[in-house]
């Protein structure tokens, strides 16, 4: 479990850097930690397919004071959310939940965590990475139109299902 302190303690300072130099524009993104149940695996492979997942963020939108918001887009691999004005009104943040199809989302590496059999003392697993959502605003003028884009990895919580929920789902 050692192995795994370093690449985390690292992507997660890497993530906070990322979020501190977005801070400061007219489109700002913060992803809240969303979270996934899986099921132990034999000892094998290293890597996981992801089940569907929903990703909650905050867009924080603030266009020039001689412009007016005309819409905000966010992605999240194929999956897009489009608010138009109606939707944004004269909010400055927008609360985004986005689901994911499991397909869209790439396999990842979680080594010897959640195998069946094991410790069952694992707490979870933190991928602090999973996917990147982007955002774009379009802001609207007298003299034109101004996009502005900003991004953010999304973090992910990993549980381990309990054996007893195992044998019941077997069961059936």
């Amino acid at each position: 479990m050692k192995r795994l302190r370093v690449p985390i303690v690292l992507a997660v300072c890497l993530c906070i850097t990322t979020i501190v130099a977005a801070a400061d524009g007219p489109l700002t993104l913060r992803a809240n930690e969303s979270s996934a149940q899986l099921v132990p695996r034999k000892q094998g492979p290293q890597q996981v397919s992801l089940p569907s997942l929903e990703f909650s963020l905050v867009a924080t939108v603030d266009c020039p004071s001689d412009a007016d918001v005309e819409a905000v887009t966010v992605s999240i691999a194929d999956t897009h959310k489009h608010f138009g004005p109606a939707e944004i009104g004269d909010e400055a943040a927008l609360d985004v939940r986005i689901r994911v199809p499991a397909n869209q989302v790439a396999p990842i590496a979680i080594a010897d965590f959640c195998i069946d059999g094991g410790a069952g003392d694992e707490e979870g697993l933190l991928v602090p990475g999973v996917a990147t959502a982007q955002a774009s605003l379009r802001c609207r003028s007298e003299t034109g139109l101004s996009v502005y884009f900003a991004s953010t990895v999304l973090p992910l919580w990993l549980d381990c299902a309990p054996a007893e929920n195992q044998e019941a789902s077997t069961e059936r």
